[in-house]
C-alpha cells in the first residue's frame, strides 16, 4: 500500500531529526493538519452555497415560466 510506504518515510525521517526538534514538528503537523481540514471545510461551504443559489434560480425560472401560462 501506498500509504503505508508514505508512513514508514515519515517515520524514518522523523527518526533522523535530534530530539529538541520534535516540538516545532509536532506543532507544524498540527497546523498543517488544521490547514487541510479548514480547506475541506470551506469547499463543503461554497459548494453548499453554489447549490442554493442554483436552487434559488430555478425556483425563480419555474415562477417566471408559470406566470407566462
Amino acid at each position: 500500500m501506498a500509504s503505508a510506504k508514505y508512513r514508514q518515510e515519515l517515520l524514518n525521517e522523523v527518526n533522523e531529526l535530534p530530539e529538541e526538534t520534535l516540538p516545532n514538528l509536532l506543532q507544524i503537523i498540527r497546523l498543517f493538519k488544521e490547514s487541510v481540514l479548514t480547506q475541506g471545510r470551506q469547499s463543503a461551504l461554497t459548494l453548499q452555497q453554489e447549490f442554493a443559489d442554483w436552487d434559488r434560480l430555478s425556483d425563480e425560472a419555474l415562477l417566471e415560466f408559470e406566470k407566462g401560462l
